[in-house]
């Protein structure tokens, strides 16, 4: 588990904000973090008054108070954040860490955290820290929304500022000196602007290098700051040049203990025998054979001297046994070589340990396998011919007519889908809340929503998709915890008894769950289906049809697509994340362990600093769902994407309240995909439908 660091707002792996504003995707490790940015929050219209601005940042976790009860749960690995950050922070989180876990095995009765390990961390970086979720929700004390950036620790007050001189005069709490890096509370300045490395620093005695705690300075300072500001040291120069002079010099690193056997005789080859305290042993031999000594021999002093130099390796010589017979003479070039074999073998050893074996028996088809297979069998065509070149898609093998999909969240939804043309329609009923003043309605649990119960819903539904000749899987949560399976059991139960086609899942433990019970599924874009090799082994574990990452742009699409039947979103608002921290709730909750609501009370969004709007839902577990500001709309690149070999072309209807746009947009859809098997290239574009769409990652792709 991870135990240190920043957090990310989102679900991990769920998150699309930094690629689709910036083309920097977060679940491919290059995040822009936009999460850090300023936002506003409006409910039905009206901006509401938030205490700091940042609305999704979260504050930095720190588990050293409850790192005993992590231990105890059964945790066997845990993880620090160390990506994108200076090597003297990892040094110095890393050695606490080892510290106190070490503490904590060898008396958990006596653990603790000293006030040094503890400013120490605050002192490396935090925006504020968090026990995150380990224990309760925290709800709105999870967030830092007054700063995103480092906070560092209190040094000082603001006693006055000299405009003339641009200088800040601070009465210090904490000691300072030149080098430090600074920032000051309420400066009148942009907040990245706020920080500053001190340069030079006054007291009445004049220029300083240093000064502590009592003592009043002069700092150069371009931005005035009020009276009674608080000033943070951010950056500790003394801790970080100490941090960086012993990780650079092997000093942090806990040694490896090992026990070393040479063997020395004349007329053989020299032998070095090296165990460590994990039963690893390797042997080594010199190609240089051990000489008679004729006139000064090699003593075991000078021996022992050369081979426990192990230097800033990960070992150190506990001990070390000496045989030899009578007086022998071997250089030390050759005793250096041989403990750098030595050395470097045993550090190959234990790396082998730790690789995970490759899967054995796992055979994945080549490109268009699937597809070929079906040709053969069917005499019909769905996708690519196997050619065994992806860029070699023969127009003959592509689908001569995809499915148009259609996501939808209410009856009224799934009837303008129906009566637009939907071959297929995803019913996702109950996944979210609605406002109070929509209609009466209460929770995912099997309570009334709209004044009738769930199971009359979705056998409303799969009633009028058959009556329609058209195909219905009920939609799944993308977030299932083990406390929550129940409720997926039940919406498993209800697509048996009212007989819909199947499920559409978005993680492995409900495509597991649907697997174990017979049910059909469809495999959705959140497992994050980016390669063949993904795509082709959810179709062999069972899924009818994968959802492609809608991070892949169309040249990627045509070369996964070759290996079987593949979707793709076209239309509609995606998904940017899915956050545990409900938001509204954080902000305009009544406070205390149990949730009052407030989402309910009207369509939320936020608002970024560029005006663009991204709509807010929150579901029966309290999640929030960040839709992104603009619609995805592939509507002019339908014959495109058919080309490149896609089975079916998804709409998704989030954020849609009207069964008549639903329909509108569906029959475009219908019109685009027709048009193309007629052979008439359809005139659908996308300004018939409005304005402000995004083409996503189709044609610009991603880093």
């Amino acid at each position: 588990v991870f135990i240190h660091g920043a957090l990310c707002i989102s679900y991990s792996g769920q998150c699309l904000l930094s690629s689709l504003i910036g083309g920097r995707s977060g679940n491919r490790g290059y995040c822009a973090q936009p999460c850090r940015k300023k936002y506003r929050l409006y409910c039905d219209g009206k901006q509401i008054k938030t205490s700091g601005s940042y609305l999704l940042s979260p504050k930095d976790l720190n588990t050293t108070s409850c790192l005993g009860a992590i231990i105890e749960a059964g945790i066997e690995s845990f993880k620090i954040e160390g990506r994108m950050k200076r090597p003297e922070y990892v040094a110095g989180v890393v050695r606490i860490y080892r510290r106190l876990i070490d503490r904590y095995m060898k008396d958990p009765a006596g653990y603790s955290v000293s006030e040094e390990e503890q400013e120490t961390l605050t002192q490396l970086f935090n925006r504020g820290f968090t026990s995150g979720y380990f224990f309760e929700n925290p709800r709105g004390k999870l967030m830092s929304r007054e700063n995103p950036h480092n906070r560092g620790i209190p040094a000082g007050t603001v006693i006055s500022y000299d405009r003339r001189n641009k200088q800040l005069r601070v009465k210090l709490s904490n000691s300072l000196r030149l080098g430090d890096g600074i920032m000051v509370e309420n400066a009148e300045t942009r907040p990245e602007d706020k920080g500053k490395i001190i340069s030079s620093m006054y007291t009445e005695k004049g220029p300083v290098y240093s000064a502590g705690k009592g003592e009043v300075v002069e700092i150069p300072f371009d931005s005035r700051a009020p009276s009674g500001s608080t000033v943070y040291r951010t950056h500790d120069k003394k801790l970080m040049d100490s941090l960086k002079k012993e990780s650079e010099s092997g000093a942090l690193r806990t040694k490896i203990p090992t026990y070393l056997t040479a063997t020395i005789i004349p007329g053989n080859p020299a032998r070095l025998e090296v165990n460590d305290s994990d039963s690893n042993v390797v042997t080594v031999e010199s190609e240089y054979l051990v000489e008679k000594a004729e006139k000064l021999p090699t003593s075991k002093a000078q021996i022992e001297k050369q081979l426990t130099k192990l230097g800033n390796t990960l070992f150190e010589a506990s001990e070390l046994n000496i045989i030899t017979e009578g007086d022998i003479f071997i250089p030390v070039g050759q005793l250096n070589d041989l403990r750098t074999k030595a050395v470097s073998q045993l550090e190959d050893l234990r790396i082998l340990k730790w690789k995970r074996k490759p899967l054995e028996n796992l055979q994945f088809p080549v490109p268009g396998e699937k597809k070929a297979e079906e040709i053969k069998e069917t005499g019909k065509t769905t996708g690519s011919e196997k050619t065994g070149n992806m860029d070699e898609i023969k127009p003959q093998n592509l689908p001569e007519k995809p499915l148009l999909s259609v996501s939808v969240y209410s009856l009224e939804g799934l009837e303008g889908a129906l009566a637009g043309g939907a071959d297929c329609v995803y019913f996702g009923e109950g996944l979210f809340r609605k406002p109070k003043a929509a209609e009466k309605e209460k929770n995912f649990e099997g309570e009334e929503i709209s004044g009738r119960g769930l199971d009359s819903i979705f056998e409303s539904a799969a009633l009028k998709t058959r009556a329609e000749g058209r195909k219905i899987y009920f939609n799944t949560p993308k977030i299932m915890k083990d406390s929550e399976i129940k409720h997926v059991e039940e919406l498993l139960l209800r697509a048996e008894k009212f007989g819909a086609d199947g499920v559409l899942v978005s993680n492995l433990g409900t495509f597991n769950l649907a697997k174990e019970k017979g049910m059909p599924c469809i495999a959705d874009s959140p497992l994050n289906i980016y390669n063949g090799y993904t795509f082709a082994l959810l179709l062999e574990k069972g899924a009818e049809i994968a959802v492609l990452s809608p991070e892949l742009t169309l040249k990627e699409i045509k070369e996964v697509a070759s290996y079987g039947p593949a979707e793709c979103i076209v239309h509609g608002r995606l998904e940017l994340m899915e956050s545990e921290h409900c938001l509204a709730g954080g902000l305009l909750g009544k406070g205390g362990k149990q949730c009052s609501a407030p989402c309910s009370s009207g369509n939320f969004k936020l608002v970024d600093e560029k005006n663009y709007e991204f709509p807010l839902f929150m579901d029966y577990q309290c999640r929030t769902h960040l839709l992104n500001s603009r619609s995805l709309c592939m509507l002019e690149y339908v014959p495109s994407l058919i080309e490149s070999g896609i089975s079916s072309l998804r709409i998704e209807t989030l954020g849609m309240d009207d069964a008549e746009e639903i329909k509108r947009i569906t029959e475009k859809y219908r019109k685009a995909i027709d048009a193309y098997k007629t052979g008439d290239r359809a005139k659908e574009k996308c300004e018939d439908l409005g304005k402000g769409f995004t083409t996503g990652h189709y044609f610009r792709g991603v880093q």
